[in-house]
């Protein structure tokens, strides 16, 4: 470390400080998340088995992602803290946590899709299949951009930061649509047409019990928004090292528990 100029000493701790700082609140909310799952199969045993394969599915691509970002930090705040070359190689897990993230965000994505056609009584299929289609779309952008850094060596060579602003762009049109939906079928459409009127004293836990789902949705689609759009904006600054994946480790957790509390 004595061999380090003051100038490659600034650079490691950009470098390495947002790497530090976010393997910490991943571990936080993976934390989080094994609480809500744990709950989950407290309080609803007798679910259907693939919802409870859903919920198995996402927790584990948590844990992967949680694992591997665990690894990297090690590997480059530890094993290879005072050689700056290491740093200017694509680990193993740089690639295998967009991969997780993207594919549990899908799986979420697909399962608010379904319920959304459940709402709608199974006779609106045009809004299910929109959502799927964005989606599918942000996958396989970050598919593209996966495949991108596996095969490059060197972070130089890539370049993802377009890719990147497609995959916002889908996932905000994806959480607008579920957003809108759930506030459309669980409190606008009885509005407009009173099946179940909120005056009723039979029906109030119903509307009270679809408010707070309307609130959850809402809440956790607000907070993975957030959290993408602080992760791309701050990819888009080259200056404030990897402070980006602050809120880019914690997002496929964010997706989990958007499933488990709603």
């Amino acid at each position: 470390m004595s061999g380090l100029s003051a100038a490659e000493q600034a650079e490691i701790n950009i470098l390495l400080g947002g790497i530090v700082v976010s393997n910490y609140l991943s571990y936080l909310t993976m934390g989080i998340v094994l609480s809500a799952a744990w709950t989950y199969f407290s309080k609803f045993p007798n679910d259907t088995w693939w919802f409870k394969a859903i919920v198995i599915l996402c927790v584990s691509m948590c844990m992967g992602d949680t694992v591997a970002t665990g690894i990297l930090t090690y590997d480059w705040a530890v094993t290879n803290y005072a050689n700056p070359s290491a740093l200017m190689f694509v680990h193993w897990a740089i690639v295998a946590e967009p991969f997780l993230l993207g594919t549990c965000g899908l799986s979420v994505q697909l399962f608010y899709a379904w319920r959304i056609w459940i709402m709608s009584l199974r006779s609106n299929w045009i809004l299910p299949a929109v959502i799927g289609c964005f989606s599918v779309f942000g996958w396989c952008i970050i598919c593209w951009i996966v495949h991108s850094q596996a095969t490059h060596n060197l972070f130089s060579e890539l370049n993802v930061l377009l890719p990147s602003y497609l995959w916002l762009g889908s996932s905000v049109a994806v959480d607008v649509l579920i957003t809108g939906s759930m506030i459309y079928y669980l409190d606008l459409r009885f509005r407009i047409r009173p099946e179940f009127p909120s005056g009723v004293s039979a029906n109030r836990f119903l509307h009270r019990s679809f408010r707070k789902l309307i609130v959850r949705t809402v809440e956790c689609n607000l907070l993975s928004l957030f959290a993408q759009a602080i992760a791309v904006g701050l990819f888009a600054r080259g200056s404030v090292g990897y402070y980006s994946d602050i809120t880019g480790m914690t997002l496929a957790k964010v997706y989990t528990f958007s499933l488990l509390v709603s």
